[in-house]
């Protein structure tokens, strides 16, 4: 499978969905995927989104993270 870096300003999209009904914070998630999308090499860095929305998903055997990553409109492709 390839890997394509993403460049210019993005927007990323989350959907935490918990193993459990267990209380969690959804805050706490964004830190470590971020930095670990960026060294995974979805993008370059994560200075490069200008838009972050987090949402709570359903409750999932074992859970999981749904993340969706696009080029924000009007971007270059370059990265500011």
């Amino acid at each position: 499978m390839r890997v394509v870096r993403m460049s210019g300003r993005l927007e990323v999209r989350v959907t935490v969905c918990p193993p459990d009904n267990r209380r969690r914070d959804l805050d706490n998630v964004q830190k470590a995927l971020l930095d670990a999308l960026a060294k995974g090499g979805a993008y370059r860095d994560d200075s490069q989104i200008d838009r972050l929305m987090v949402e709570r998903g359903p409750v999932t055997p074992g859970g999981k993270v749904l993340v969706v990553i696009t080029q924000m409109p009007g971007s270059t492709g370059e990265h500011a």
